[in-house]
């Protein structure tokens, strides 16, 4: 600021110096072009871990325009699951998002189920909630914790990366792994819930939600954090919707919808949860 000020003065005594001599008036900063800057993001970049790339216009901070392209850790699913047995094809949706196995297994076995009129046991969909909903939490926590790293929040993500060991843990309880879970079968589970399982489940349930108002407190009350994310990249529920957002990200931008309440499946029908619906769509 105290920069801009000097040099606006400068430009003042210069143009009064022409002015009296009956010279052209000296320009000023708004005068001059702005260039925009090109970034180049990815696929290398340690924010996108080698799975895009996207050149970026910039307008200093400002994000004018990109170009992304996508593709670098394509694997032929599709053409790999046409010479397969379907059973097969379990350890495969593993990798399509590590951070969450459990759902990725599911998805396919319910494809699976539903295209060989399989009924599935109750007691096997209630158990396939559960482990659905530990992994969407174990997601939210990774990607929350990394965009803390990413801009300046870096204390929180140790801190969040304790529970998410804690929902591993009960992983291996339950299938023997932890990230690549191959949980599950089609027509149900591979085994139940043991003792164990649930006695790691219930202490997580008891102590969790203390440890989420820690982890708040922890990156709503970083200054830094809070600059380069509030109101930053906000879009509206309109463009969210063509831009074909979902989960939190569509939710964050006001629309309230939730594919566990509108469509159901595996009975989510009969449990009864709040949908948290944000109103700015930033960060």
């Amino acid at each position: 600021m105290a920069v801009n000020d000097a040099l606006a003065g400068t430009h003042k005594i210069i143009q009064e110096a022409h002015e009296q001599q009956g010279g052209q008036l000296v320009p000023t900063l708004n005068d001059f072009s702005q260039e925009l800057t090109t970034l180049n993001l990815g696929p290398t970049h340690p924010a996108t871990h080698g799975i895009f790339q996207n050149i970026l216009q910039m307008d200093g901070e400002r994000i004018i325009s990109g170009v992304p392209t996508i593709g670098y850790i394509h694997r032929a699913f599709e053409k790999i699951a046409e010479r397969r047995p379907f059973y097969q094809i379990t350890p495969l949706t593993d990798r399509m998002n590590y951070c969450s196995s459990p759902i990725n297994n599911m998805g396919w076995h319910m494809t699976v189920e539903k295209l060989l009129g399989v009924t599935v046991p109750k007691r096997a969909q209630y158990i396939r909630v559960i482990m659905m909903e530990l992994a969407r939490i174990a997601d939210h926590l990774i990607c929350n914790s990394i965009l803390g790293v990413d801009t300046g929040a870096f204390t929180g993500f140790l801190y969040v990366f304790q529970e998410r060991e804690k929902i591993y843990e009960i992983y291996e309880e339950v299938c023997g792994s932890r990230l690549t879970t191959n949980m599950g079968r089609v027509g149900g589970m591979e085994r139940d819930l043991s003792p164990v399982a649930i006695d790691k489940l219930r202490k997580w349930l008891k102590e969790f939600p203390a440890v989420m108002k820690e982890f708040e407190s922890m990156f709503n009350r970083n200054r830094i954090f809070m600059d380069r994310v509030a109101n930053v990249g906000p879009i509206t529920a309109e463009k969210a919707l063509n831009y074909g957002f979902t989960g939190p990200n569509l939710r964050a931008a006001g629309v309230d919808y939730d594919v566990r309440v509108m469509n159901p499946y595996s009975s989510y029908e009969d449990f009864e949860f709040d949908i948290p619906v944000g109103t700015n769509g930033d960060t």
